[in-house]
């Protein structure tokens, strides 16, 4: 009998755990200032140079922009293209200017 009582008593405990859980995971969480991912993956991140950029230059773009984007990045999109153009890069199968 005390074995059956602390099964359903454990089995409860669980399913409250459960419920919380999924209660807590839907609920949607707004941190103040934070900026939401849709704008940051629809904004441009650095302008395009003025001139072209030469393959040292370029290089230095392709290490600090490290986290941008090249297809929302100009400055990155530059810099790759540049590499591809020197033979330095090249770019996966299907990827176009």
């Amino acid at each position: 009998m005390i074995v059956l009582i602390t099964a359903v008593i454990v089995l409860a405990g669980i399913g409250v755990i459960f419920w919380l859980l999924s209660w807590l995971l839907d609920r949607a969480f707004e941190i103040p200032g934070a900026v939401p991912v849709g704008e940051i993956l629809n904004r441009e991140c650095h302008a395009a140079p003025q001139v072209p950029y030469t393959v040292e230059q370029a290089h230095r773009v392709l290490q600090v922009r490290i986290n941008c984007d090249i297809a929302t990045c100009s400055d990155k999109h530059a810099a790759f293209w540049t590499m591809v153009d020197s033979g330095r890069a090249t770019p996966a199968v299907g990827v176009e200017r």
